[in-house]
């Protein structure tokens, strides 16, 4: 957890400073520990309103206290968390991802969440014997975002893409596609979506026994072309070197490149602010696939709630888990940055306030990628056999070794095949540590 990354929620950006806000909590309700504080960490500082009003409702019910703490602008959950735990002041509450759930329930820093999963009918993606370790409130899937105005037609295919991206960097004077490089989240998800496009296997194995596969076989040729492809699109796209989300956004936006992959709408709800005459002309579309290829794996992340057992208010952080997926306001958090979260649940997508929503209503056909793919989201951490639960993925993401391989190739000038070999050989070392 030491290991600095800057995170696709940093770039929505939250208060200027790290804010620490709670409100005393009333006595009554269904009691507690006596009136203890329960401290939560969170990076949705963006959702502050709606949060601060959850927090509110929980405290007129339960005799808790609930300070929370949004990470800074700049600051990654992880980065907040090394330095609460190195002053010795660990917190109850986190917001973070599936992936790095598993990792701390592997390190044993948390408590079982199980009744805010499993008796609400949540997703349950980090279950180890039996229990519940996340509580997901939302999910996050790629998707790309193209000039409606310049390509011709959704490109789609590996072929077509790698055509219309040339044409674009010779005839329009924009690069065509961005490729971002080296170890940020950007690069790591892009690297691993376009590997799994080619139906590449980088993993095997339950979860007790991982193996890397991706060197091994038929996954070997289609790691390689998969490189090779992304090699051949870099010849049309700005240098994405170090690049994170808010990079591409804004290559997009100053209309130095022509389409991007990125998470959901987190594109849009940026140019909208600052370009919106330019966001008629964008439009949503899935990762490349090569031709004769389907859409069968398609990363969603999935964000939501870990209890910690080293803080002071564990039941208390336990309960308000299962408080805030009750909440009335549950919604309205989810919603609170339409386009890029979306709910937790198919059920949930169908509800009727999706379609009240005024931004969703304007970006129907984003809408409908989104519930046209909903069976193909899995998260990366869902890479073991059968989708079982992969510790070698988790920590592979949480050093972002795949967009590490990526800068491999396009900027140490590596083959895909050396390429391929650099990446297996690092996961590996993940197994030996």
């Amino acid at each position: 957890m030491a290991y600095n990354r800057f995170t696709r929620r940093q770039f929505l950006g939250t208060a200027g400073a790290t804010t620490t806000l709670g409100v005393a909590g009333c006595l009554g309700g269904s009691g507690g520990d006596n009136g203890e504080t329960i401290r939560y960490l969170s990076d949705r500082g963006d959702s502050s309103d709606v949060v601060d009003d959850i927090i509110a409702e929980f405290e007129e019910e339960y005799d808790y206290t609930v300070e929370v703490t949004y990470t800074s602008r700049g600051t990654s959950t992880d980065e907040e968390l090394s330095q609460m735990l190195a002053a010795g002041d660990p917190p109850d509450l986190v917001f973070d991802t599936s992936a790095d759930a598993y990792r701390y329930q592997r390190d044993g820093d948390l408590a079982p969440v199980t009744e805010a999963v499993q008796d609400v009918g949540l997703p349950d993606p980090v279950n180890v014997d039996g229990d519940s370790y996340f509580a997901p409130t939302m999910v996050e899937p790629l998707m790309g975002w193209y000039r409606s105005d310049l390509y011709e037609e959704n490109p789609t295919t590996f072929e077509t893409w790698q055509s219309e991206a040339q044409r674009l960097s010779e005839e329009e004077d924009i690069d065509g596609f961005v490729v971002p490089t080296g170890g940020t989240n950007h690069a790591d998800t892009f690297t691993t979506q376009h590997l799994w496009q080619n139906d590449v296997e980088i993993y095997g194995g339950p979860s007790d026994d991982i193996e890397v596969t991706i060197d091994q076989g038929d996954n070997r040729e289609r790691a390689e072309e998969a490189y090779a492809w992304l090699q051949s699109m870099n010849e049309y796209a700005p240098n994405g070197s170090g690049w994170e989300w808010g990079d591409g956004t804004q290559a997009l936006q100053q209309e130095n490149a022509a389409a991007l992959m990125s998470v959901g709408g987190l594109p849009i709800l940026t140019i909208r602010e600052n370009r919106p005459d330019l966001v008629e002309n964008l439009a949503p579309t899935a990762y490349p696939i090569p031709d004769g290829n389907g859409q069968d794996e398609w990363w969603a992340y999935m964000e939501g709630h870990v209890v910690r057992n080293d803080g002071e208010a564990t039941e208390g952080a336990q309960e308000f888990a299962r408080f805030f997926s009750e909440s009335d306001r549950f919604f309205d958090f989810v919603l609170s940055a339409p386009l890029f979260q979306w709910p937790p649940t198919e059920e949930l997508m169908n509800d009727d306030r999706m379609s009240e929503n005024e931004i969703l209503a304007e970006h129907q056909d984003a809408v409908d990628l989104v519930r046209d793919n909903w069976d193909a989201f899995t998260t990366v951490l869902a890479t073991g056999d059968e989708g079982a639960p992969n510790i070698v993925a988790a920590d592979a993401y949480s050093n972002q070794l795949l967009g590490q391989s990526a800068e491999q190739m396009i900027v140490g000038g590596q083959s895909p095949a050396e390429t391929v070999d650099w990446i297996a050989e690092e996961l590996r070392g993940l197994q030996e540590e």
